[in-house]
């Protein structure tokens, strides 16, 4: 399973923290000038630092960005330009995989009901984009969103065995799982999934996912959490001089002093700015903090195998 880290937010500090084990990124042609960013410190590094060949890339279209934030939809043709001349400027640095995910059309507006008809349309145009941008662009990904007519599924799997998979953000943990076992029965047995946008170990182990994203650590860092791992399980700690346990998380300093003490340790041995101090006080050590724990936590779990309905909320 690879996990990939969802980020438009590049630096050179949390790239020289970051690249030993984030081999795996998504970031969305909606700040294509992070992705330039991003391909101009990598490439620095390639042959130095690393072997570019043991990373991979996705571009996501940032269809969903675009539509929440109310501005115009993304024109195809700027997308496909965009694509053909990142891949013309990765000629010179051999990733294990450059994937593009499809410009999809986001049904309706935002706030405002959404039909039956919005969606029909909205998936009509979503497939007519993926079939014009694969005759252009190589490892174009269609996406199968929660709520789409399953006649698409066979479509895609009639295509190819790499597309992904999109929970709906407003479903609960457990009609999301049900939905997701609906589609890894009808898909192909040997289908290469990538699911979009989540960071759940119910999720991600109800399934084998070839890969999937989440932007969990940014989330998390800005509302003043820390999310620790220990391989098996998350814990997610708030650190704060002004808020209180209340909140979503254990406040860290609620927690057993020896349990404290032996999470302190490991943050400073992996970078000695890691201080609880200076986490109360820094997101971006945070969101540092939360890239390498997500990373440990996902890319060392074992594959899971595919369980049966009857066992999913045990």
């Amino acid at each position: 399973m690879k996990y990939y880290l969802s980020d438009s937010w590049i630096g050179q500090d949390i790239e020289e923290f970051a690249y030993p084990f984030a081999k795996n990124r998504l970031i969305s042609f909606h700040y294509k000038k992070q992705v330039e960013k991003y391909i101009q410190i990598y490439r620095a590094y390639n042959g130095v630092k690393l072997d570019i060949s043991e990373y991979c890339l996705m571009i996501d279209s940032g269809a969903y960005s675009v539509w929440n934030s109310g501005k115009a939809p993304i024109n195809i043709y700027e997308y496909a330009w965009f694509c053909a001349d990142l891949l013309e400027e990765l000629r010179d640095m051999p990733f294990e995989a450059v994937e593009f995910i499809n410009l999809d059309v986001i049904p309706g507006e935002r706030d405002k009901l959404v039909t039956k008809s919005h969606i029909d349309r909205a998936q009509t145009k979503s497939w007519e984009n993926y079939q014009w941008l694969k005759e252009r662009i190589p490892n174009v990904m269609p996406v199968f969103h929660q709520g789409d007519d399953f006649k698409y599924l066979e479509m895609m799997n009639n295509e190819t065995l790499r597309y992904c998979v999109s929970p709906a953000n407003d479903k609960s943990t457990q009609q999301r799982l049900m939905w997701i076992q609906d589609v890894f029965r009808k898909a192909s047995s040997n289908f290469e999934p990538h699911g979009l946008g989540f960071s759940s170990d119910k999720i991600a182990d109800a399934n084998p996912w070839y890969s999937f994203d989440a932007a969990t650590h940014g989330h998390a860092a800005a509302y003043g959490h820390v999310m620790y791992s220990d391989g098996k399980k998350f814990t997610t700690m708030l650190f704060s001089d002004k808020r209180t346990s209340n909140e979503v998380g254990t406040h860290f300093l609620n927690m057993p002093r020896t349990e404290q003490e032996s999470i302190l340790s490991e943050l400073i041995e992996l970078n000695e700015c890691f201080t609880y101090d200076n986490l109360v006080k820094n997101g971006k050590l945070r969101r540092m903090v939360n890239m390498h724990y997500l990373v440990k936590h996902y890319e060392n779990r074992k594959d899971p195998e595919n369980i049966i309905q009857e066992n999913l909320f045990e």
